[in-house]
């Protein structure tokens, strides 16, 4: 009976694990693998906006790995195309602003094939 117990409690357990939640448009989500918060909108035509939002502790170029990582995970091909809005961090910017809060890195990802 005690056997029986567990083993429905471990089979709930991992379906609640394995369960995919819909995050709603332009939620704040945080990745675990990269740990890196991001929001992710999904505009008409293929077009989606991405905010990588900037951490103190987070590198630049951290961030703009994620970008394009994520990019391709959202194209699922390449031949996407990011313009970049704001957030880009000139190689100077920490020695010259130290205590600067930077922006979240910001831009639109266009899909090729929508």
């Amino acid at each position: 009976m005690m056997k029986n117990i567990i083993y429905i409690l471990f089979s709930l357990s991992l379906t609640a694990c394995s369960s995919h939640i819909e995050t709603a448009n332009g939620a704040s989500q945080w990745d675990f693998d990269h740990q890196i918060q991001f929001k992710q909108t999904d505009l008409k035509g293929g077009k989606h906006h991405l905010q990588v939002i900037a951490k103190q502790n987070t590198e630049f170029s951290k961030l703009a790995t994620f970008l394009m990582r994520r990019s391709l995970r959202i194209c699922k091909s390449y031949g996407f195309k990011i313009e970049v809005l704001e957030g880009v961090e000139r190689f100077d910017d920490k020695l010259s602003f130290p205590n600067m809060i930077m922006p979240s890195l910001s831009a639109n990802i266009e899909c090729h094939n929508p």
